[in-house]
């Protein structure tokens, strides 16, 4: 029998972060601890689910990448917010808030491994353990933009953070 390699899937960091980075599911493996959540969920399609997802935290991937805040300004941090895509177009919104140590300690993640199975051919996908229904759980995550929000500061962040930005490697 024939084993086609999949593909390994990306993901890109952007927006206002100072070093866009593009990762794979063994890289969020590899340079990041893993946490572990066992979690029950209420399916709107199948019902309740329970799962155990291992991954890396979100805020500690994000944090690796720069995000263009003041991280002595609370005030500065509580205004952005994460916009996570997945490769199927759904897509969902965290405030930094909800998932900083100061505020709401979130422990969100970047599921590298569902049940065991690790993820890198589909990609890595959202946890979001405090959640009920599993709406914000995100398959096969494209894309995590971090952006401010209010007035002036969306026109600061298109100008500092534009789309033309190039997507580097090393976080």
């Amino acid at each position: 029998m024939t084993h086609k390699r999949v593909a390994e899937r990306h993901m890109a960091v952007v927006g206002a972060v100072d070093r866009p980075v593009e990762l794979s599911v063994a890289e969020l493996r590899a340079r990041w601890p893993q946490r572990t959540a066992a979690v029950t969920f209420d399916c709107a399609t199948s019902g309740p689910r329970a799962h155990t997802f291992t991954g890396p935290l979100l805020r500690e991937v994000i944090t690796a990448a720069g995000p263009g805040f003041d991280a002595a300004r609370r005030k500065d941090r509580s205004r952005f917010l994460l916009e996570i895509t997945g490769e199927d177009g759904h897509a969902t919104v965290l405030s930094w808030a909800e998932i900083d140590e100061d505020f709401g300690d979130s422990p969100v993640l970047l599921a590298t491994a569902l049940d065991g199975v690790q993820l890198d051919g589909v990609g890595a996908q959202l946890v979001v353990p405090s959640d009920r229904c599993g709406a914000r759980y995100i398959s096969g995550i494209t894309q995590v933009r971090l952006r401010a929000c209010g007035g002036a500061a969306e026109e600061v962040d298109q100008l500092a953070y534009g789309e033309g930005r190039a997507i580097g490697r090393p976080v």
